[in-house]
């Protein structure tokens, strides 16, 4: 932060010196360094403020799955999501918010304030117990702060930065376009491989403390790597999960060595 923040101190001062020169400064250009500035100390409260209104953005443009869906498809989806997020520890999961998307896609994902939204097309592909899994690494990235990082960075990116500012300690709204941009921009995250091992880590711990075969963590990445092979140069399939996450086949091969150690 104190290296990011020397940067930005010396960008504003090169700035300020050129427009100097021209004998005023640009009033639009300053108010941007200033909203940039404010976007490096976003507060806690207003990057939960800003993913709550990402995630209600994402479930409006979405199908979301409950369990009082009269379609028997989407319901089954629901039910079967609600059942597997009963064996996770009631202290654990009273802090997360987690629900299924009808959507082909195989995908999961996870935002700092605790929601994390499951595919509808990886739970077919996987048994409750890797799906557990893949709930358990995105939960890791939460609590391993990962994912409120990777939100703060999206927030940077292209013209959102402009957008991210706070009146009177309110985080500013944002555009449906910029709420897209948004989510374009988490879709293309990458997380540094400690970040990643660290969360397979929490998901196999988690499949323990559910009482459930901690085998299946190393089993769902399998699954992953498969996909991943499959898609090939297919830029349609690249939507799927942990696309921009490379070496799946290798993770699940450290897990399984853990395995056998235990």
């Amino acid at each position: 932060m104190k290296k990011l923040l020397l940067l930005f101190t010396l960008a504003l001062a090169f700035g300020l010196t050129a427009n100097a020169q021209f004998g005023k400064l640009n009033a639009k250009h300053l108010d941007a360094v200033k909203k940039t500035a404010k976007a490096f100390t976003l507060t806690d409260a207003e990057i939960a403020q800003y993913c709550q209104e990402y995630i209600d953005w994402m479930d409006k443009n979405n199908p979301v799955c409950e369990t009082t869906d009269e379609g028997p498809k989407r319901k089954g989806f629901a039910d079967r999501l609600a059942k597997i997020v009963e064996s996770i520890p009631a202290s654990e999961r009273k802090s997360l918010d987690i629900k299924a998307y009808f959507v082909v896609d195989q995908n999961a994902f996870a935002c700092a304030n605790g929601s994390i939204r499951v595919f509808a097309g990886l739970m077919e592909l996987m048994t409750d117990d890797e799906i557990l899994g893949i709930i358990g690494h995105e939960i890791g990235h939460i609590v391993n702060k990962d994912s409120k990082d990777a939100f703060k960075k999206a927030l940077l990116t292209s013209a959102l930065k402009d957008a991210v500012g706070s009146t009177g300690g309110t985080a500013a709204a944002l555009t449906d376009s910029q709420l897209g941009e948004l989510g374009e921009a988490l879709a293309g995250a990458q997380f540094s491989q400690k970040a990643e091992y660290a969360a397979d880590d929490y998901g196999y711990e988690l499949l323990k403390k559910c009482g459930k075969d901690a085998k299946s963590m190393a089993s769902g990445l399998r699954v992953i790597q498969k996909l991943q092979d499959d898609a090939g140069i297919d830029k349609s399939k690249m939507r799927q999960l942990f696309s921009t996450h490379p070496e799946s086949g290798k993770r699940a091969d450290k897990l399984d060595q853990k395995y056998a150690k235990e």
